[in-house]
């Protein structure tokens, strides 16, 4: 079962704000999912087969590399850039 706690720590992982309702309804639907999951992994599969066999074959094709854009094109839509790069604000600490 999920609690609210570990939704609370993971949503701090993922830096999100979660009103409490938020908090209540992930951990219900969260701890559904799991029971499903363990659901599934108590089946007993020992009977059936399980045979992939594609009506057509795969097929490939050639890796090439291409660019379609120009790069100047592409940074004339930052508000910010710096030898050729995006610029984007810093979002992790020094310490983490």
């Amino acid at each position: 079962m999920i609690t609210e706690e570990t939704v609370l720590h993971v949503a701090k992982l993922a830096r999100l704000e979660l009103t409490p309702e938020e908090t209540h309804r992930y951990a219900q639907e969260l701890s559904k999912i799991l029971h499903l999951v363990d659901e599934l992994a108590d089946l007993d599969l020992s009977s059936s087969t399980l045979e992939l066999v594609p009506e057509h074959p795969t097929l490939f094709r050639e890796d090439k590399q291409t660019w379609n854009f120009d790069r100047q094109d592409l940074l004339s839509n930052t508000p910010e850039e710096e030898n050729g790069f995006f610029r984007v604000p810093k979002i992790l600490d020094e310490g983490n």
